[in-house]
């Protein structure tokens, strides 16, 4: 359990300021922090970065351990379309020897949707990379369906980038900051946090809150690397 003091505060409610890019952060004394953006600046007593792929460029304790990477995505048109729907057709994960994939059933746009966990492994910034999928990733996930999904290997409706963001482990760090107690970071998702968004959510508010989680995060602790 973590635990810090902190001093007790009435309820409020939240304001969102959406479109603002955070350029840095710096603490002030021993128990605030300051937060520039490109708008304005911004002070309070915790922090809490989740950063996504670009959490290392705000945590230099993140430095060289939440590494971004280029992912792609494919739906395919299945050759039988109700044999990919959700009642017949499950999430799934499958190491084979072309690498380990991942996919789902049909929902929302009409098509067969997987990935390769590590695509193609290219570690980029994650302000420059390519975002257009290309022929190449086409091509490896298109093989994969082939061999193993043909079925549902018809014509691609669609590709799609995003970034895993990767720890050495493959596992999640969250904590707070050891010189800095009012940060608490969620970063290093692996390509696999979202399906935890919610507890990760409950234990950020926890640790900003109330200096402390009842969750067991003991493994997920920056103190590890």
């Amino acid at each position: 359990m973590h635990r810090r003091t902190r001093r007790p505060r009435p309820p409020h409610g939240a304001t969102v300021r959406a479109r603002e890019r955070v350029v840095d952060w710096r603490p002030t004394g021993d128990d605030g922090v300051r937060v520039e953006t490109d708008h304005r600046a911004y002070e309070a007593d915790e922090l809490v970065v989740t950063a996504g792929a670009w959490a290392a460029e705000f945590i230099d304790e993140l430095d060289g351990l939440a590494v971004p990477e280029r992912q792609v995505l494919a739906w395919l048109q299945p050759e039988e379309p109700a044999a990919f729907d959700p009642e017949a057709f499950p999430v799934w994960n499958l190491q084979v020897p072309e690498g380990r994939f991942y996919g789902f059933p049909i929902h929302g746009v009409p098509g067969f949707k997987f990935g390769r966990y590590n695509h193609r492994e290219e570690t980029v910034d994650p302000d420059a990379f390519e975002r257009e999928p290309t022929q190449a990733d086409e091509r490896l996930l298109r093989e994969f369906a082939e061999q193993y999904f043909p079925d549902g290997a018809g014509p691609t409706m669609r590709l799609e980038t995003c970034l895993f963001t990767n720890t050495p482990d493959d596992h999640f760090v969250i904590d707070t900051l050891p010189a800095h107690p009012q940060v608490s970071v969620a970063a290093g998702f692996s390509g696999h946090g979202f399906k935890f968004a919610s507890v990760v959510g409950e234990i950020m508010a926890d640790l900003a809150l109330e200096g402390e989680t009842d969750h067991g995060i003991g493994m997920f602790g920056l103190d590890r690397f």
